[in-house]
C-alpha cells in the first residue's frame, strides 16, 4: 500500500496560518533623499543598506503576528485612521547602531506620533496572534519581553521607539568606519500616508499590501 506525504502546512485550515504585519507611516522626498544619502555612505565603507536594497522605508506604528485572516480587518483600522489623521511633521535627531549592530535613524517621539500609535494599537491589540513567541533579542529585556507578552509588540506605549532602520546587523568594521565620517545633519519630515506591509523575520519588506495617503 502506497504511502502519501504533504506538507503539514497544506493540512492546517488557512485560518491557522500567522505573519507578522506591519502598520506603519511613511514621509516625503526629503526624507527619502537624507535616507538615500545615508546608504551612500555606507555603501562606501562596504556595508549594503535596506534601501540600497530596495526595501519600503518606513515607521512602525505596529508590527505583530495575526492570522492571515485578519488582513482585512487591519485594512479597516488603517481607513478609518486615515480618514481622519491630518499630516504632520516628524524630527530625525540622530542616528545609532544597536548591540547587535542594526542602524538606526531616530526620530524623536513627540506626542502626535506617541498618540498615533497609540491608537493603532488599541484599535488591533485584540485582533493579534496571542500565541506569537517573544523574540529571541527581547527575552532578556524585562521590560521589552513582558511588553510583547501584553500587546504583541516590544516597542509600543511606553516603550514606543520610532525610528526608521537603515540596516539589519551589519559589519562592525564598517559601521564604526560610518560613525567616524558621516556628518549627520537633523532634519524634518512629513508623514504622508499610513500603510501596510507583510514583514519578514526581521521586520522588513519590499512591497506595500495596503496604503492610504493623508
Amino acid at each position: 500500500m502506497k504511502k502519501f506525504l504533504f506538507p503539514l502546512v497544506a493540512l492546517l485550515p488557512a485560518s491557522a496560518l500567522a505573519s507578522q504585519y506591519d502598520v506603519f507611516v511613511d514621509f516625503g522626498p526629503k526624507t527619502e533623499q537624507n535616507v538615500a544619502s545615508i546608504s551612500h555612505a555606507l555603501q562606501g565603507v562596504g556595508v549594503n543598506s535596506l534601501y540600497s536594497q530596495g526595501y519600503v522605508v518606513h515607521l512602525t506604528l505596529y508590527l505583530t503576528e495575526y492570522q492571515d485572516d485578519k488582513l482585512p480587518e487591519i485594512k479597516k483600522v488603517v481607513d478609518e485612521i486615515a480618514s481622519k489623521q491630518k499630516p504632520f511633521s516628524v524630527k530625525f535627531n540622530g542616528i545609532h547602531a544597536t548591540p547587535g549592530h542594526w542602524l538606526m535613524l531616530d526620530a524623536v517621539k513627540s506626542a502626535e506620533l506617541q498618540n498615533l500609535s497609540d491608537e493603532v494599537v488599541n484599535k488591533l491589540v485584540n485582533v493579534r496572534d496571542k500565541n506569537a513567541q517573544v523574540p529571541n533579542w527581547a527575552k532578556n529585556i524585562p521590560a521589552k519581553a513582558e511588553s510583547f507578552k501584553k500587546y504583541g509588540s516590544p516597542n509600543v506605549y511606553q516603550n514606543f521607539d520610532p525610528h526608521l532602520t537603515l540596516t539589519t546587523p551589519a559589519n562592525y568594521v564598517g559601521l564604526s568606519q560610518f560613525f567616524r565620517n558621516y556628518p549627520f545633519t537633523p532634519f524634518t519630515g512629513k508623514i504622508k500616508g499610513i500603510g501596510i506591509t507583510k514583514a519578514d523575520n526581521l521586520g522588513q519588506s519590499k512591497e506595500i499590501l495596503y496604503y492610504k495617503a493623508l
